[in-house]
């Protein structure tokens, strides 16, 4: 089976949904590795392979948020309408309330519009959801240029982002 469509690289193709779709049933039946020191190395990459999904969905989210609003400002819904239903259809998707698909989709716009080095930590595997976060909500109330700066220094740095916890992004 194959992951990606042909006419795109491995690098830059989109995922395929059934690709995905055979992951997630392989894993429902696996039991896992037989020693320990394997099972804390299949711990380690199931949480990268989580964190990467997520920065995934945040992008999906970004895009989807602007494929929306596009197509209702060319139809003329006037500005502070449009994209009011992408909270609602991304809480749908992720079987969370609406309120956490507002935050869902807020998260996403801020690492794709104006965090690029938290966006690709994510992105990666190297820090969880809840950090990128913790890096959006706590350089909230800085101008764009200073919470870029703040991006670059904090998460430039993948090594050195990945071993900081919770508190110390605080």
């Amino acid at each position: 089976e194959h992951m990606f469509d042909s006419a795109s690289s491995p690098e830059t193709a989109p995922l395929d949904e059934r690709v995905v779709e055979a992951w997630v049933e392989r894993m429902a039946v696996t039991e896992g590795p037989g020693d320990d020191g394997a099972r804390v190395q299949m711990l380690g990459v199931l949480e990268r392979l989580v964190c990467a999904a997520s920065g995934l969905q945040a992008e999906i989210t970004a895009r989807l948020d602007e494929s929306v609003r596009r197509r209702e400002a060319e139809r003329g819904v006037p500005k502070d309408r449009q994209g009011r239903g992408v909270a609602a259809e991304v809480a749908l998707a992720r079987r969370e309330s609406h309120h956490r698909g507002r935050q869902h989709v807020g998260l996403a716009r801020i690492l794709v519009d104006e965090m690029p080095c938290t966006r690709r930590a994510l992105r990666v595997g190297r820090i969880t959801e809840w950090k990128a976060t913790i890096l959006a909500r706590e350089t909230a109330c800085l101008t764009l240029e200073d919470r870029r700066t703040v991006d670059r220094r904090l998460a430039g740095d993948l090594e050195r982002l990945e071993r900081r916890g919770d508190r110390e992004l605080e």
